[in-house]
């Protein structure tokens, strides 16, 4: 057999016209050499045949006409064989055959591993099925044929010329044996109508896993259907009314309850596909929908064998245990669909293996559960992209709705979050519509916490009090970490890192502009006044009072930096409060209220007097004891003129101030922790102030609560080396204020001992 070298360059016209003349007369050259100039042109070079030893690529002319393609087809291409004579060496100058072709060098090929029906040795007989005895010389085979199904050297082939399975027969031009190819190959999966070239190596260890899975399946399903002999006393005891006149001959009802039974017990079948599904959702997602289908094959094609007694045990019925476990395969394949970028292609195979399985009527309500749009649907990319708001379309004439199975959508919301779409999870969740509304209605209690996220802190602070897609306010389900989360993001107009409604020490500040100042105090309010589970919790109201206490901006180390605002004149204090109780009176009527004059111009104040008034209107209108009254006092940090316009608010109303003082000083001895942090974070001119606030007050119950704090700061006195700072600051008070003798004397000795222990 003649070869040609020639690169990788397609021989036409009169080039194959001289190979082939080549191959067949010019056998006398030792060597042929076939190059291409860069100039498209053929050359030749004489070589020697010791010279050509090292040249070992060989790519051959084909016979037929067109382009030649390599690699494809046939696995050998072929030219005539010139004979044994032509590999004598040739002693003629290089000889130009044409223009474009120059033969200088030849040698034999090396005969490559091909498939039978290849050979050039033995004839091939092709037929499109036949299996039971080798055609003519195909059982014959040289030392490089390979089987075409096993993909073996003939010679190691098990089936070579088995009756029944003749592969010496097998050939690429039949559909029968291309078939018996692709199963041998691709195993179980073809069921999935998979290409060879679609098989990658997730797919073949989902085949792999499924077959194991197949084989385990088959001996659990036989014996669930053979069933076992069970003593039906082992079920339940005979209620007979022999035994209870003991006698010693049972009667006939007896008898045959004493007999056993055969029982077709269904739960070891159920733990065996659970434990397989818990190891399909740990794989890959290729590999875990091919796991996933097969399952699905192997539960439609199970059938319930009935009992005469029914198992008191769980997943002993067949169907009931089939429900449940094809309802958790269909949800984790449902996610599955829209969490994984399947190709197009495979993606329609998965979905049409599915729906050609026919499904037990207990099973009929699945029949079309995987029919998960695509991302790129049209009418979903509208969605997406703000085009369509509502969800709904009108196509030739019919509304349609955007309707989703829950999985789907929690998927769907996942995917959006992990890719910080937030502006498109917002869109989607208004429009989808959903079986499970009580699960939509948990995703869409998110829509603020996503607004948020992409910097539209005015419309979350609107959202919290309407939302159109929610049935009720989100208001209502808030819970007091929820209520001050919202409150310090939209005050500081960031938001913490991740997906989860939870606070941390770290906040993301927005670059953009922050929200405008008055709307956020409004909707704070109103929140409370429309949640009046929030409203009776104290803790609630201190979170309020601590929001306006904070900066409106992070660090920039993401960190909440709280806020000192200088004391307004009393004149301005007492104009503020009483324009408070208009406003706070329109907030309990109408969603909005007007903001006065005084407000803008001076919003940190005027906000933070608001936030007082309310709290006073709370305290006096509770009929629940008054609880977590010092994190109340706490909140206000070093804002030590809002607590006292607090305590003067209070004070009209004796009994409330008596239970308030009472409760405070009752947690100051719990939770003395809380003020011994405080008061090392703020210092002595905190202290100073706080004491000084209660000192200072006409009932001599608030002035208790500032001796319980100068004790406290004195059995602690190793903590606070500013001390004498305090001591100053006390021995300057106008302590004749006190007007009680006692008082003042208490209040010297413990300036003494301030200064004494430092």
């Amino acid at each position: 057999m003649e070869t040609a070298v020639i690169g990788s360059a397609s021989c036409t016209g009169s080039t194959r016209q001289l190979a082939r003349n080549f191959g067949k007369g010019r056998g006398g050259l030792n060597n042929i050499t076939i190059t291409m100039r860069t100039s498209g042109e053929f050359a030749a070079e004489s070589h020697s045949p010791e010279e050509a030893q090292g040249e070992e690529s060989v790519i051959v002319i084909s016979d037929e006409e067109g382009e030649v393609t390599l690699g494809l087809g046939n696995s050998v291409l072929l030219i005539e064989d010139g004979g044994e004579d032509s590999f004598i060496r040739d002693k003629r100058p290089v000889e130009v055959l044409d223009e474009e072709l120059a033969i200088t060098f030849s040698k034999r090929g090396n005969v490559m591993p091909h498939a039978r029906y290849d050979c050039t040795a033995y004839p091939f007989s092709r037929a499109e099925e036949e299996t039971q005895v080798p055609l003519e010389d195909n059982e014959k085979a040289c030392a490089e044929c390979y089987c075409y199904l096993c993909d073996k050297l003939a010679s190691e082939c098990p089936n070579w010329t088995s009756v029944s399975s003749c592969h010496c027969n097998a050939h690429n031009k039949s559909k029968y044996w291309k078939e018996q190819r692709d199963s041998a190959l691709a195993g179980v999966l073809t069921i999935f109508n998979l290409d060879l070239t679609e098989i990658d190596s997730e797919l073949r260890e989902g085949g792999s896993l499924l077959q194991n899975f197949i084989n385990e399946m088959n001996v659990i399903y036989k014996k669930y259907v053979d069933g076992e002999i069970m003593n039906r006393e082992s079920l339940y005891s005979c209620t007979c009314a022999c035994h209870r006149r003991r006698t010693t001959r049972p009667c006939n009802s007896c008898a045959v309850h004493h007999t056993g039974a055969l029982i077709h017990n269904y739960a070891p079948v159920f733990v065996a596909v659970t434990e397989y599904l818990d190891k399909a959702e740990l794989q890959s997602p290729k590999t875990s929908v091919v796991m996933q289908l097969g399952a699905v094959k192997e539960l439609v094609s199970h059938q319930a064998t009935p009992s005469p007694l029914g198992l008191k045990v769980p997943h002993a019925c067949l169907k009931e245990s089939s429900v449940q476990l094809m309802d958790r395969i269909v949800r984790s394949l449902q996610g599955l669909f829209v969490l994984a970028d399947f190709p197009k292609e495979l993606y329609d195979k998965f979905v049409m293996f599915f729906q050609s399985l026919t499904l037990p009527p207990h099973l009929y309500v699945y029949v079309n559960s995987l029919n998960v749009i695509r991302w790129d649907n049209l009418f979903l990319t509208s969605v997406l992209a703000g085009q369509n708001t509502t969800g709904q379309r009108t196509n030739k004439g019919k509304k349609e709705f955007l309707w989703e199975p829950l999985p789907v959508v929690q998927a769907r919301v996942k995917r959006l979050e992990d890719e910080k779409s937030y502006r498109q999870v917002v869109r989607y969740l208004n429009a989808v519509r959903c079986p499970d509304t009580g699960g939509l209605t948990s995703l869409r209690q998110k829509i603020c916490f996503y607004m948020c996220k992409y910097g539209d802190f005015a419309s979350a602070a609107y959202a919290l009090i309407h939302l159109k897609s929610l049935p009720r306010s989100l208001a209502l389900s808030l819970t007091p970490a929820q209520f001050e989360l919202y409150l310090l993001m939209l005050r500081t107009s960031s938001y913490p890192p991740g997906n989860d409604l939870v606070a941390g020490e770290m906040w993301i500040p927005f670059e953009g502009p922050p929200m405008r100042k008055g709307i956020l105090v409004r909707c704070a309010i109103k929140i409370l006044f429309l949640n009046v589970g929030l409203s009776q919790q104290v803790k609630c109201w201190a979170a309020l009072i601590r929001t306006w206490c904070t900066s409106d901006m992070v660090t920039p180390e993401g960190a909440l930096d709280p806020m000192h605002l200088d004391e307004p004149d009393l004149h301005f204090q007492g104009m503020v409060m009483n324009m408070s109780c208009a406003i706070l009176d329109e907030l309990r009527r109408q969603p909005h209220a007007y903001l006065p004059d005084p407000f803008p111009k001076s919003p940190f104040s005027c906000e933070l007097i608001l936030v007082v008034q309310a709290v006073i209107q709370f305290m006096m209108n509770s009929v629940t004891p008054l609880w977590g009254t010092l994190q109340l006092i706490l909140a206000f940090g070093t804002n030590i003129w809002a607590l006292v316009l607090l305590l003067d608010g209070i004070s009209p109303m004796q009994s409330l101030l008596v239970g308030f003082v009472s409760n405070l000083n009752k947690e100051l001895c719990d939770e003395e922790q809380l003020l011994l942090r405080e008061l090392r974070r703020n210092g002595a001119h905190y202290a100073s102030h706080l004491v000084s606030a209660f000192l200072l007050h006409s009932f001599d119950g608030v002035r208790s609560v500032g001796f319980h704090i100068l004790d406290i700061i004195i059995l602690n006195i190793n903590m606070f080396p500013w001390s004498p700072a305090l001591a100053g600051y006390l021995k300057v008070l106008d302590i004749q204020s006190l007007k009680v003798l006692a008082e003042i004397q208490a209040l010297k000795n413990k300036i003494a001992r301030l200064r004494s222990c430092c």
